[in-house]
This record gives structure tokens, C-alpha cells and sequence, in this order.
């Protein structure tokens, strides 16, 4: 007689430190898209920093995903704009945000994006550390 044996699978954590899951290298279709937002949705993120130009976009698990904007009365802190059950997208921060992101006439070079980026990740970083 023989005997089988049925094994369960744990389910076992996974930490992926800023996961590039496309490359730029290659056109991605729409059936990619799909096929990668379904995998990403099987996730759950929990901690997340996004610094933007004039805010940044946070999340703590098992917190909820927070907007926040410039205070433009104190400089380097900011101010929550929102909080979100589920992860914005470039649609609903623009929303947040009302389009006060009008960008100037003239591009800004990639040094002062490269400087702004460094200079908002460290504001934020001051901010909830306090």
C-alpha cells in the first residue's frame, strides 16, 4: 500500500527593497500591465516614502497611505493633505494636490531635480523622526 502525503505551504514574508519590476528598456503592453498590477496587488506594502516635488506620500503598515504637501509658513515641514485606504496613483495626487504643481516655463536641469529630490527625502525624514 502506498502512502501519500500532502504538504501545506506556509506563507512566508518577502522583503523587496525598492522593486523595479519593469525595465525601460522594453515596451510594456497592456496585457503586461495587467499581468504586473495582479502580482503587485498580491502584495502588501508596508512601509513606503515617496518624496514628490511639493510634498510626499507615506505609509506605516498597518497605517493608512498619507498625502502630505509643504507648509509653506514653516519651512521644511510639512502638512497631511489626506488619508487613503489604498495607494495613490498619479491621478488622485494630482487631485490632492489641485494642479499647484504648475511647472515653469523653463525645464529645470537634472542636478536641481536630482538636489530637490535628496533635499525632500531628508525634510521628510526630520519630519517623522520627530
Amino acid at each position: 500500500m502506498e502512502r501519500c502525503t500532502i504538504q501545506v505551504c506556509q506563507i512566508r514574508p518577502l522583503v523587496m527593497w525598492n522593486p523595479r519590476l519593469v525595465s525601460g528598456d522594453v515596451g510594456v503592453g497592456f496585457n503586461v500591465r495587467n499581468l504586473r498590477r495582479n502580482f503587485l496587488s498580491t502584495f502588501t506594502t508596508v512601509y513606503s516614502m515617496r518624496p514628490l516635488p511639493t510634498g510626499a506620500v507615506f505609509r506605516c503598515f498597518p497605517g493608512q497611505w498619507k498625502v502630505f504637501y509643504d507648509d509653506p509658513n514653516r519651512p521644511n515641514r510639512y502638512l497631511l493633505a489626506r488619508e487613503l485606504t489604498s495607494r495613490p496613483d498619479a491621478t488622485d495626487i494630482e487631485r490632492i494636490f489641485g494642479g499647484a504643481d504648475e511647472q515653469s516655463e523653463e525645464a529645470p536641469s537634472l542636478m536641481n531635480n536630482v538636489m530637490g529630490v535628496f533635499s525632500s527625502v531628508s525634510r521628510f525624514m526630520r519630519v517623522i523622526s520627530k
